[in-house]
């Protein structure tokens, strides 16, 4: 899969040190990241330095972090203060590392606290700001801020959990997930069957499964419905799914709503000359026949437009991602593991100020467990619990209930999502 997109082109030119340095300490052991937090909390960054393009700074992002070794500099910021620029670094190094060091993360903040740094957003974001004074990031707190308009610009991040009501197996779930039920295609490991460079040499594997989850048998789920009643009521920004199924437009989401970061089985085309195929002459190939689409024109093998790893993004993606985290007042995320890249790191480019939710039956990616978190709220359940739960609070269990009830008997009937130029 690709990196992320970065569209501004200020950003373009001239790389963030301060991501540099956060993919430096994020890459290091336990201990040497606390060491370098340590030594960061004596340092202080020169933000003309960023933005000259100093050629002698090193290029890893060291270079542009000096002691605070004056009297002038250490009044300026004050006592057991930091610069925003110099914060926004320490913020990006925790809020980067993965589920598996959240041990790690914690650490690190309590480290930050005992050092008598400002946590949780420094001057920037006051902790009230996100949730009020004297209230706590909570689903209780969350459904009160709806009820009462403060959010008006949603981005849903959903992944494969959303659809398991629908019938469709997510990924990663020991013993029911894809991943552990692959054994009968031989694979030299689960990923691979979704490959590009092994779908070119054996496409077999893939194309025996994807005769089992083509797009067709199943309907939306409780959590798609929400998506629905979120859209309907003018407070979806953007649904950024990684779900291939479809099943949010066949729920009723408008087209302009939904962005499949992954692709979908709606077009094809050929892997060696990219010319699109007939979806119709591919369906009837991968489910009737059980062979790999043959293209006409250079004898390459077709496949559906989804995403396969070691393939860019769709445009769409990249074109509308970084606005609409700009945008966005509220993240909820659903259903997934935050495991692929690049998706796994929208949580960390919404706004600071911005509450994140994650409704999911585990704790993952970097949501903050802390004494000092400020704006993660955690529902640990199955998808479709967690937004009835959601909406009870909401006085939305009617709407979501129509929602979910309107679309019996439509699978098959959803328009296509939107096209880069649609969304753009």
């Amino acid at each position: 899969m690709s990196t992320f997109a970065v569209n501004d082109e200020a950003e373009k030119k001239q790389p963030s040190k301060l991501a540099s340095l956060a993919a430096r300490l994020v890459a290091k052991n336990e201990q040497d990241n606390l060491n370098e937090v340590e030594q960061v909390g004596k340092t202080n960054y020169r933000d003309d330095d960023r933005d000259s393009g100093d050629d002698e700074s090193d290029d890893d992002g060291f270079g542009a972090y000096d002691s605070i070794d004056n009297e002038e500099d250490e009044e300026e910021e004050g006592e057991g203060d930091l610069g925003d620029a110099q914060m926004n670094m320490i913020e990006r190094l925790v809020a980067a590392r993965g589920s598996a060091d959240a041990g790690t993360a914690a650490k690190i903040t309590d480290l930050l606290n005992s050092m008598g740094i400002k946590w949780g957003g420094a001057e920037r974001v006051k902790r009230t700001d996100v949730f009020g004074e004297d209230n706590v990031p909570s689903i209780e707190n969350l459904a009160e801020g709806l009820k009462s308009g403060k959010y008006k610009r949603i981005v849903v991040l959903t992944g494969a959990g959303v659809s398991v009501a629908a019938g469709i197996p997510d990924f990663r779930t020991p013993g029911t997930g894809l991943y552990d039920n692959l054994e009968k295609y031989n694979l030299p490991h689960p990923t691979a069957v979704f490959d590009i460079d092994f779908y070119k040499k054996n496409p077999s594997p893939f194309v025996m499964l994807a005769s089992e989850i083509w797009p067709g048998r199943h309907l939306p789920t409780l959590t798609h419905a929400f998506l629905k009643v979120l859209d309907d009521k003018g407070l979806l920004l953007r649904n950024y799914t990684q779900n291939i199924d479809g099943l949010e437009v066949i729920a009723g989401v408008k087209e302009e709503s939904v962005i499949e970061c992954h692709g979908h089985f709606r077009t094809a085309r050929c892997t060696s000359c990219k010319s699109p195929m007939s979806i119709d002459f591919v369906s009837k190939s991968i489910i009737e026949d059980g062979v790999p689409p043959i293209c006409s024109k250079c004898g390459g093998i077709g496949k559906p437009d989804i995403v396969f790893f070691g393939e860019d993004l769709p445009n769409v993606f990249h074109n509308n991602i970084n606005r609409d985290c700009r945008q966005a007042d509220l993240l909820i995320v659903i259903g997934t593991s935050l495991a692929v890249q690049p998706v796994a790191s929208i949580p960390e480019f919404v706004s600071d100020s911005v509450p994140r939710v994650l409704l999911n039956r585990e704790h993952v990616g970097g949501w903050d467990r802390s004494d000092y978190n400020y704006r993660d709220v955690f529902v640990s359940g199955n998808c479709d619990d967690s937004v009835e739960k959601l909406c009870g609070m909401l006085e939305w269990s009617d709407e979501l209930k129509a929602a979910y009830e309107s679309v019996e008997g439509r699978v098959g009937e959803g328009k296509p999502a939107a096209s880069a130029e649609e969304v753009d």
